[in-house]
């Protein structure tokens, strides 16, 4: 039997962009920065912007936490 991992995952879509991509991470730092590198290099985001405490905990607030 598989042991289930709980990931913290971030839907882009949830950002208002029409797109399937979805961000995980094993802790809620690690699917932020995947979610910022993805807005970064796939819908051209400024990085400087995103890297703030403040963006940084909104992007967070979007974050489910699921078993895989």
């Amino acid at each position: 039997m598989k042991t289930k991992v709980k990931m913290n995952v971030i839907a882009c879509r949830d950002f208002g962009f029409d797109c399937n991509a979805v961000m995980k991470g094993r802790n809620l730092d690690e699917a932020i920065d995947a979610a910022i590198k993805h807005s970064v290099s796939m819908h051209g985001q400024n990085v400087r912007e995103l890297q703030t405490p403040e963006k940084r905990a909104q992007i967070g607030s979007k974050a489910r936490e699921m078993e895989v």
